[in-house]
């Protein structure tokens, strides 16, 4: 008799419960995507259930409630966080889930839509921040309406219990969830997530920016007042007159304020990586620039350094939120005070960068720390030590 070839193991198959359109690399920041895609890669079958389609009654209704509310009360309705909304979206992944046979759920950033879900399969939910925080730390929730924050929490408060267990990106983001919301710490792994990137570029690359004989620094964002394009202007402009360094600044993303204007400051307002010249320019960008420049004022997490630091870039930062989860002082850039202005940055960027010994070690350890723990394989392989773990105490608690 032939021996029987032995099998290889069953592929885990995940229900991916999104709102959003998951295979939209726009949906949260490229994340709902690019986890999407490490978990197909790495870990199992994914079923893709989203986007969730809203009829047009329900878009109605909601749209005339946020006008409503803005009439009245001077105050923003958020559909986002409504209860009505949230019913719909449950209602509309969980009828494409049926007849099909799953091993468990992961639910990007979907706490609302996961709060009304009732289910025997263990979810997984993964996270940047908890509701409490993003209503006390966004400047957006300051026009926020009484009821939008209301429904928010509450949805918080019934999605997070049922979750088996919850990925979050940063310590800030986990204690909260411990803190506020009563979280368990053994149900809870902290880790940064990765670079939404297709493919990680040549280890050569990297030191292209020291053949760059202008200090350039870029600051890559889409939001000028938010990720601190001031600080960042003002840094630039300390380099020239405190340290005598003819530094350049690249903004790119979005257009600052007419009055910052300087000659040694270029503007690329918009850049779409699917055309290939844009794509050549942005590669260009992440390697011939010597820092990235954020001096963000609120960030669940800086992805974006995920994304220089894969050049060898190193960051510049500021210790908020979840960033000084991605950038560590001495590793992959440094994170400055809250309260640092752009003479402190500069500080920082002149000294590393007339050091060129201590600069070129940044400029590898910077990829090394991308390689090491800033990508979606790496996230993928520390989600695949919890999962089964999950699975074996769902099955003893059933």
């Amino acid at each position: 008799m032939e021996p029987t070839a032995p099998q290889s193991p069953r592929k885990v198959k995940i229900a991916y419960y999104s709102v959003n359109d998951p295979l939209d690399r726009r949906s949260w920041s490229g994340i709902t995507y690019y986890l999407g895609q490490s978990l197909q890669r790495n870990i199992g079958e994914v079923d893709f259930l989203g986007p969730v389609k809203f009829p047009r009654w329900l878009d109605k209704v909601l749209r005339g409630m946020a006008k409503l509310t803005r009439l009245f009360f001077g105050t923003e309705y958020y559909t986002k966080y409504s209860f009505v909304q949230n019913w719909y979206s449950t209602r509309f992944l969980k009828r494409k889930m049926k007849g099909k046979d799953y091993d468990f759920i992961v639910g990007p950033a979907s706490s609302p839509a996961l709060a009304g879900l009732d289910t025997d399969l263990p979810i997984i939910a993964v996270h940047d921040a908890t509701f409490h925080l993003l209503s006390n730390y966004y400047k957006e929730f300051d026009k926020a309406s009484k009821i939008s924050k209301w429904e928010g929490e509450k949805l918080e408060k019934r999605a997070l219990p049922k979750s088996s267990f919850i990925v979050y990106s940063s310590h800030w983001a986990a204690n909260s969830a411990m803190n506020h919301y009563g979280i368990a710490k053994d149900k809870i792994l902290i880790t940064p997530l990765g670079a939404n990137m297709d493919y990680a570029p040549s280890k050569d690359i990297i030191f292209e920016k020291e053949k760059n004989k202008e200090l350039t620094l870029l600051y890559l964002a889409v939001e000028w007042e938010r990720k601190g394009g001031a600080i960042a202007f003002e840094a630039m402009k300390e380099l020239h007159e405190k340290h005598g360094i003819k530094a350049r600044l690249i903004v790119c993303g979005c257009v600052p304020p007419d009055s910052f204007q300087h000659s040694h400051l270029r503007v690329i307002p918009f850049l779409n990586k699917n055309k290939k010249e844009d794509h050549d320019l942005f590669v260009e960008l992440l390697s011939t620039s010597h820092f990235l420049i954020l001096p963000t004022r609120a960030d669940c997490s800086l992805l974006v350094a995920c994304e220089s630091n894969a050049y060898g870039m190193p960051a510049i930062a500021t210790a908020t939120g979840g960033v000084p989860d991605v950038v560590k002082n001495d590793i992959n850039g440094y994170c400055l005070d809250y309260e640092a202005r752009g003479d402190k940055y500069a500080d920082v960027i002149a000294s590393l960068y007339t050091d060129k010994q201590r600069y070129h070690r940044l400029i590898i350890s910077s990829r090394q720390r991308y390689e090491d723990e800033l990508n979606w394989d790496k996230w993928a392989e520390r989600f695949r030590d919890v999962y089964p773990k999950v699975l074996s105490a769902h099955k003893r608690s059933s």
